[in-house]
């Protein structure tokens, strides 16, 4: 009996002492969260519920949520932040905030080169790991041209929209799909990229290289020599010279096109670029028309 007794107690005191240190914590945990639980505000369920939730971080925070969460605490008062969402979430967050619509500037991504392989040659044979970032480090890669676009696709790599294509060594940004979020931006190791008001005659040098004019004519064909007649055909001054590179004032351009009529290498160019397929299309449409007029001015010469 008492063997049984002790048998008994060898069971049922350890199962006590769980149970009685589990029963405690419970309470322990209970108390914490009713005197110390945060208060959700349904201020930012609502906001939230607004956001495309997407997280992409062209707000500048680190997602939805958070930004959300910014703007309900008044930590942040500009409600025209979500690139993704463009005008229309803008409004719905203004409106949710009971606050006025404030400005909101569609911007876009854009590649500040235009030296694909048809424009720069090769300075030796990189065989190193395909990506911008190391090639970078190797003699700032293996284009004529150091300033200009590897197409490794770092870029490529970290959009999740599907806005970037690569096409003969060159970056390029589909407009249609590009959410301004700034993670191309970012990525791109030779800061080409950069964010511009989205404007269907967005007029911009597609070029950042800062070379003299006779170093740059022998190493890319398309890039800028600071000839300077873009300068002078702008009719409102938005345009400088800052170290062999003219710079377009996007705030004062009025996209009028005077500039790009007047630049000898093509490196200003006007409109935003849409999807691989539709820029090939362009492409061959506009070489066809040069052909074109450069027979019909070959015969009206050969006739006279």
């Amino acid at each position: 009996m008492e063997l049984v007794i002790l048998q008994m107690s060898n069971i049922l005191l350890p199962a006590l002492i769980g149970g009685g240190t589990a029963l405690l914590l419970g309470i322990v945990i209970i108390l914490v969260f009713r005197f110390f639980s945060v208060k959700e505000d349904p201020l930012v369920d609502e906001l939230t519920e607004v956001l495309p939730g997407v997280n992409c971080g062209g707000c500048g925070y680190s997602g939805c949520l958070a930004y959300a969460s910014a703007l309900a605490s008044g930590e942040d008062s500009n409600t025209s932040k979500c690139t993704a969402g463009g005008l229309e979430t803008a409004e719905a967050i203004a409106m949710t905030m009971g606050t006025a619509p404030q400005e909101y500037i569609p911007q876009v991504a854009h590649v500040f080169c235009q030296g694909s392989g048809e424009y720069t040659g090769k300075r030796y044979e990189y065989t190193g790991t395909p990506n911008c970032a190391s090639s970078t480090g190797l003699f700032a890669g293996p284009n004529s041209c150091t300033y200009g676009c590897l197409g490794f696709g770092d870029c490529y790599d970290v959009c999740d929209f599907d806005a970037i294509w690569i096409d003969d060594g060159l970056a390029h940004v589909n407009h249609e799909n590009c959410t301004a979020c700034g993670k191309c931006v970012i990525a791109c190791p030779k800061d080409l990229i950069s964010l511009i008001p989205k404007h269907e005659l967005a007029t911009v040098n597609s070029c950042v290289n800062h070379w003299p004019a006779a170093a740059t004519r022998k190493n890319c064909k398309i890039g800028c020599i600071s000839c300077r007649l873009c300068i002078k055909a702008c009719p409102v001054d938005a345009i400088h010279i800052d170290d062999n590179l003219a710079i377009i004032d996007q705030e004062l351009c009025i996209h009028c096109g005077e500039c790009v009529k007047v630049c000898p290498t093509s490196s200003i160019r006007e409109g935003l670029l849409g999807s691989m397929e539709e820029e090939k299309a362009r492409r061959a449409a506009a070489k066809a028309e040069k052909e074109a007029a450069e027979e019909a001015a070959k015969a009206e010469k050969e006739a006279s």
